[in-house]
């Protein structure tokens, strides 16, 4: 089942996925603030989340670089 093989893929790859999802995350906050900003429409977002993704990104290659398990 598609569930069972995300987790035991997830389990083999927990910081390359999560290194993907955070980049994805941080680029879609930024692309979306550039087309608001292109496009005048009002729009607030949260620096929070853009830099706790951040954080994210950098501590997954951290991860994959030294190999740690956390």
């Amino acid at each position: 089942n598609m569930g069972e093989q995300f987790g035991n893929f997830f389990r083999q790859y927990p910081w390359q996925i999560m290194c993907v999802v955070s980049f994805l995350c941080v680029a879609g906050q930024i692309g979306w603030i550039y087309i608001a900003k292109q496009r005048g429409w009002y729009f607030r977002f949260n620096p929070i989340r853009i830099i706790v993704f951040i954080l994210l990104f950098f501590f997954s290659i951290y991860a994959m670089i030294t190999g740690q398990r956390f």
